[in-house]
């Protein structure tokens, strides 16, 4: 699946460095798996984005719905496991693989996103991977109806679900769902994978707040077993914990190597991890990208 991941995103800054926007059309299938008895997450499609269906007593939540034309894919899964209606769909930010079908389910009583995302979903530009393309003329009306600043607890029927934000990161509007019954949490893609991050600076993301946000999503966030990845697996708990760890690192390395003079370069060849976070990688198509980003911002304050 990491490597499908990675294949999708090679893909990403192919249309980003030629300034394209379109969807393209491939990926992995579609693989829908049970992980608690209310929560499904529906791997796969183009790009690889995570949907997930929770399941509550008064109808389904959905989270992240791919890119266009997946409506009737997705659908076909859900229904695979449940007649209840979609009561709600949550956008953890604003990209076209997270929102891309947000208008092929009808009218949805309450669509779901942070504050910062829904303006960056209303631009009357669209940078490259931002989705406010479809939601303009008469699909205006399945913009997000319901937003929120820092925090915010919705109900659907008597099942909870709680909303944090925990600043700038991937982009400025970076939602952390969390599901209590459950003990599950997931952030899109500030959380993507066990990797060096994509940063959408056209949407406020931002390379040298991305260990601040990560640690304050450490510190904010209570009562998680499972954190869901936005592409790629379900972790457990300490997943996130050594993610905070790795991107303090991370941090520390580049702003030292900055400090000293090196090149972007240098300073990505030159980073290493210890035995406790193998598992994580720091390599292309977004490593030194991400240095060059935190150079930049570091030398800008």
């Amino acid at each position: 699946m990491f490597r499908a991941c990675l294949l999708c995103a090679l893909l990403l800054v192919g249309l980003l460095s030629v300034g394209i926007t379109a969807q393209p059309a491939g990926g992995p299938p579609l693989r829908l798996e049970q992980l608690e008895d209310k929560l499904y997450v529906l791997h796969g499609g183009c790009m690889c984005g995570n949907t997930l269906f929770y399941i509550a007593d008064g109808g389904v939540v959905m989270v992240d719905t791919k890119v266009a034309g997946q409506g009737d894919a997705i659908l076909g899964e859900l229904r695979a496991v449940t007649d209840l209606p979609i009561v709600m769909i949550i956008n953890t930010h604003t990209h076209f693989d997270h929102t891309g079908s947000n208008a092929e389910f009808g009218t949805i009583e309450r669509m779901v996103a942070h504050e910062n995302a829904r303006a960056s979903l209303t631009k009357t530009s669209c940078p490259a991977v931002t989705n406010c393309d479809a939601f303009k003329g008469d699909n205006a009306k399945y913009l997000p109806n319901v937003t929120f600043s820092d925090t915010r607890t919705l109900n659907v029927g008597t099942d909870r679900i709680d909303l944090h934000y925990f600043g700038p990161g991937h982009t400025d509007g970076d939602t952390w769902i969390v599901f209590p019954d459950i003990r599950v949490a997931m952030g899109g893609d500030l959380f993507g994978a066990k990797g060096v991050p994509f940063i959408d600076t056209d949407n406020g993301g931002s390379a040298i707040a991305y260990d601040d946000t990560i640690a304050n999503a450490v510190a904010g966030l209570e009562n998680v077993d499972t954190v869901i990845s936005g592409h790629v697996e379900a972790y457990p708990w300490d997943d996130l914990v050594r993610y905070a760890d790795f991107h303090a690192r991370l941090e520390r390395h580049v702003l030292a190597g900055l400090a000293a003079g090196k090149t972007p370069e240098q300073v990505t060849g030159e980073f290493t991890l210890p035995d406790s976070l193998t598992d994580f990688t720091f390599s292309e198509p977004f490593a030194t990208n991400f240095v060059r980003l935190m150079y930049a911002e570091a030398s800008a304050q």
